[in-house]
């Protein structure tokens, strides 16, 4: 019911700012598209509630709403992909959990710390929300990362890092290391230990989760920082090359949103949406494996790229970012020195088979990879755990990793 009242919110807030009979109306029309959706949809899912079917259809309603906000010319391209960031104002944290926003780094970086008042690990997550690294703000994934606050009983730190096309590649993926540096540089005063550092993201986040992750490892080694190593890395269906869509899970996918996202992020317009995933337009790039791959350590799969040019430089510019392997971690060549993973990937999303080479290329470097694969789920499920008991499932099963990780679990000992 709160994401039902959320979403009315968010209607109500575009009309009273942009009131006009074409506005009704297309809430009308939306109105109509949403029951005869849930219609559907119940029909073929008896096994889902309700609720959550109805807040899955929403969804869908308002992403429809944006799309002909912008087809109206109402709003700019990036304007509708923010539209739904006016959730926020309704999205609350978990009761049991205070939070507070900080600004970092010269009061250049934003972040929000959230603090159960239950502690029982000195641990602390730095997680990257998804989006596209365009569309969300850090607020967007309040209740959810309080959530994880709460169950893990330990500090969250939350980055609401600079977003393109205003901030393009390496600004969002610097905001996200600089808070790492940041947060065990400041472990005492926070409360934490700095040897417990786990980096987590979804979607776009999950990739800068991983860049931020090779950085962090790799500026280690080359003596540029003494701090410790990342304890672990959580990557949930995370975004890990835009150099080839060839693979059999992007085969009859629409990638028109993911090639915007991309293009937005690497050269803040869209100039390259067409270049993006295309094997043939990037230089140095031979055709992508086309085999369906399974994490093993049978399987090396960068075998299939043995003349793409990789990058490592954080000053490259448009077109030269989509080989960059800070910007891209499936382009990573080198394990050594990478913590344990946790990877989340969907059977159904377009990105599914990139998930699973990148876990296959860890385990065969020796790397301890966790992986899951959801196969009745979609993009961007795990935050509708409110109604979702599969999405609820799986950020348990994440909550286990992290105390996995951390070595030790006194949970259910008394405060």
């Amino acid at each position: 019911m709160k994401r039902l009242w959320m979403s009315l919110a968010v209607l109500s807030l575009l009309v009273y700012q942009k009131p006009s009979i074409v506005m009704y109306f297309l809430i009308a029309l939306l109105g109509v598209v949403s029951i005869i959706s849930l219609y559907r949809k119940f029909g073929r899912s008896r096994k889902e509630s309700l609720l959550a079917v109805f807040c899955h259809v929403l969804l869908d309603a308002i992403t429809l709403f944006c799309i002909l906000m912008r087809y109206l010319n109402f709003v700019s391209d990036v304007e509708s992909l923010r539209l739904p960031n006016y959730m926020t104002l309704l999205l609350k944290p978990h009761p049991d959990v205070s939070y507070e926003t900080v600004q970092i780094k010269n009061d250049t970086i934003n972040i929000i710390m959230y603090r159960p008042k239950v502690i029982r690990n000195n641990g602390v997550i730095i997680y990257a929300h998804g989006g596209g690294w365009v569309m969300f703000t850090a607020r967007m994934f309040h209740s959810a990362v309080s959530w994880i606050a709460h169950e893990c009983q330990m500090v969250v730190i939350s980055v609401d890092y600079r977003r393109p096309p205003e901030h393009t590649f390496p600004q969002p993926l610097l905001d996200v290391y600089h808070t790492v540096l940041w947060t065990q540089l400041n472990a005492a005063k926070l409360g934490v230990d700095p040897e417990k550092v786990i980096l987590m993201g979804d979607s776009s986040g999950g990739n800068l989760a991983a860049g931020a992750t090779n950085l962090h490892r790799d500026y280690l080694q080359q003596g540029k920082h003494a701090f410790p190593p990342i304890r672990a890395q959580v990557l949930i269906y995370p975004v890990l090359q835009a150099y080839s869509y060839l693979s059999p899970s992007y085969v009859d996918k629409d990638l028109t949103t993911l090639r915007k996202f991309v293009s937005y992020y690497v050269a803040g317009d869209l100039s390259l949406t067409e270049m993006a995933g295309d094997p043939g337009a990037v230089v140095g790039v031979p055709a992508y494996w086309s085999s369906v791959v399974e994490p093993s350590s049978e399987v090396e799969s960068h075998e299939s790229v043995p003349s793409l040019k990789v990058s490592r430089s954080l000053e490259d510019k448009g077109p030269d970012n989509l080989t960059n392997a800070y910007c891209f971690p499936l382009l990573e060549t080198d394990t050594r020195g990478l913590p344990p993973t946790y990877m989340l990937a969907l059977s159904r999303d377009a990105i599914r088979d990139d998930a699973a080479h990148y876990a296959a290329w860890l385990c065969a470097g020796g790397v301890e990879v966790e992986w899951l694969e959801e196969s009745h789920a979609t993009h961007g499920f795990m935050f509708l755990y409110g109604t979702d008991e599969c999405a609820l499932g799986h950020l348990r099963k994440i909550v286990e990793f992290v105390w996995t990780e951390l070595g030790h679990d006194d949970r259910d000992e008394e405060d």
